[in-house]
């Protein structure tokens, strides 16, 4: 069993620089009430398969120490790093 985390963040990731979106109010969604600086969870990929269970890259890269999750998954190395994306376009097979 490993912790999957994005490999890279995707081009719409909400924790891009350029993001329109209010991350204060993404991340307080998923804040631990009772721990502050701390998450119940993680933010997962938007790019990643539906159910895949995916942490999306920009989280991880701010918060893998901050969820519970992220931190037994580093202790025993168990993170794997995967390179999905959804809304790729799908690659043609040759036909020989």
């Amino acid at each position: 069993m490993t912790l999957k985390v994005q490999q890279q963040q995707c081009e719409s990731c909400i924790y891009r620089k350029d993001s329109a979106l209010d991350i204060r109010e993404l991340e307080r969604q998923i804040a631990d009430p009772r721990m502050a600086g701390f998450f119940i969870g993680s933010r997962l990929c938007h790019h990643a398969p539906d159910r895949a269970g995916v942490v999306c890259r920009g989280f991880w890269n701010k918060h893998k120490d901050h969820f519970t999750a992220g931190q037994i998954a580093q202790r025993l190395r168990i993170v794997e790093f995967v390179n999905v994306d959804r809304f790729a376009p799908k690659k043609r097979s040759r036909k020989q």
